[in-house]
């Protein structure tokens, strides 16, 4: 049972190598980029060092050769509040997300666990003789069990906002994506089990605490199968994220229903369908949008395009003046209604009516003059 965390320590470890050697032959590449640049650790080798300092903290723990290193004894505790923000802005990174848009304040408890534990180690209140077997004897054991029961459970959080995100963009992909988005969705569902082991573990039945560290040892086994295997499917990670993000960032913070009702103001009060040369980009300037906003709106909520949106109303339009000018030839109509193009205009009423303009105009008045 012992080897168990060392064989997770050793698999996160090479985890963040790999992931610091690409980072730097990346940085490397660029002329531009300063040497400070090249050498400082990116967010996924931050993690996987995270995991293994914790695993092997684990491994001291339960071998009961926390003694060889004393000062090593509670570093676990800021790497628990770590592992959150910094597996959030790995995710962040891999959707395309300028890493820096998770704010500092995020890591606020590591910075603050941290001073915690220099003031614990100053006053000697951190013991390695004192196991977390027998935490319940010592009143400052009792705290730092609970800082590490809220250290896991913050974990749990980040993971669990990382899969509602993705479940998210997910339902509004329209594309195939499901050789990219199952196994990662796999592999995050499979880490909030493991967490919930750890929390379990943590707060009601101790006997939990070696499966879950059996189970997160063959986490990271799976990410660096996937990581050595599977590089056509990382990378379409990446290409979906960030397709899947940017169409969540065109309309993020918009009123969307403030919008709708101003469009069926500018529709049905303005009447701008009636203006032939209406572009989406007119439309959107005046909705104060940008066109890339509107069309995403049209499309996500009412389900159809800028060019069909406004369609629909140049056919009502003509539908109207069919009925109320008969004496109107329909050439003339359909320039009256915004359409520029009498062969589309004539494909679209077909579509929608189920008969010509002519021929529906016919049979209005035969009703109208066998009623009379």
């Amino acid at each position: 049972m012992n080897l168990i965390p060392i064989m997770g320590a050793v698999i996160s470890s090479l985890l963040a190598i790999s992931y610091w050697i690409e980072n730097f032959q990346k940085k490397s590449e660029s002329k531009k980029t300063k040497i400070i640049s090249t050498i400082k650790l990116s967010p996924p080798s931050i993690l996987f060092f995270c995991l293994t300092l914790l695993q092997f903290h684990i491994y001291l723990e339960i071998s009961n050769e926390m003694k060889a290193i004393p000062s090593f004894y509670g570093i676990h505790i800021p790497v628990l509040y770590l592992i959150g923000p910094v597996s959030y802005r790995f995710f962040e990174e891999l959707s395309g997300q300028n890493s820096n848009q998770i704010r500092i304040l995020h890591f606020l408890p590591f910075v603050l666990s941290i001073l915690l534990l220099s003031i614990l180690k100053s006053n000697g209140l951190l013991n390695p003789n004192l196991m977390f077997k027998n935490h319940e004897e010592v009143s400052t054991h009792d705290f730092i069990f609970l800082l590490l029961g809220i250290g896991v459970l913050s974990i749990f959080i980040y993971t669990l906002a990382i899969f509602i995100r993705v479940l998210r963009w997910k339902m509004q992909w329209k594309g195939s994506v499901e050789s990219s988005f199952r196994p990662f969705v796999f592999l995050i569902m499979y880490s909030l089990f493991v967490l919930v082991l750890f929390v379990l573990a943590q707060w009601v039945y101790m006997d939990l605490f070696f499966p879950a560290c059996f189970a997160l040892t063959s986490l990271l086994f799976a990410i660096i199968l996937l990581k050595l295997n599977g590089k056509g499917l990382l990378s379409n990670f990446k290409t979906e994220f960030r397709e899947a993000r940017y169409k969540e960032s065109r309309v993020k913070g918009i009123d969307i229903p403030s919008v709708l009702e101003r469009m069926d103001g500018l529709m049905n009060v303005d009447r701008l369908y009636l203006d032939d040369r209406l572009t989406l980009v007119s439309v959107a300037k005046r909705l104060d949008l940008s066109s890339h906003q509107l069309s995403e709106i049209l499309n996500h909520k009412l389900g159809t395009s800028f060019r069909n949106y406004i369609n629909q109303f140049r056919l009502l339009e003509a539908k109207k003046l069919l009925l109320e000018r008969p004496d109107m030839a329909i050439i003339a109509i359909i320039y009256a209604s915004g359409f520029n193009s009498k062969s589309s205009f004539h494909k679209l009423f077909q579509t929608h009516f189920g008969t010509s303009p002519q021929n529906y105009r016919s049979k209005v008045k035969e009703k109208m003059e066998t009623k009379s």
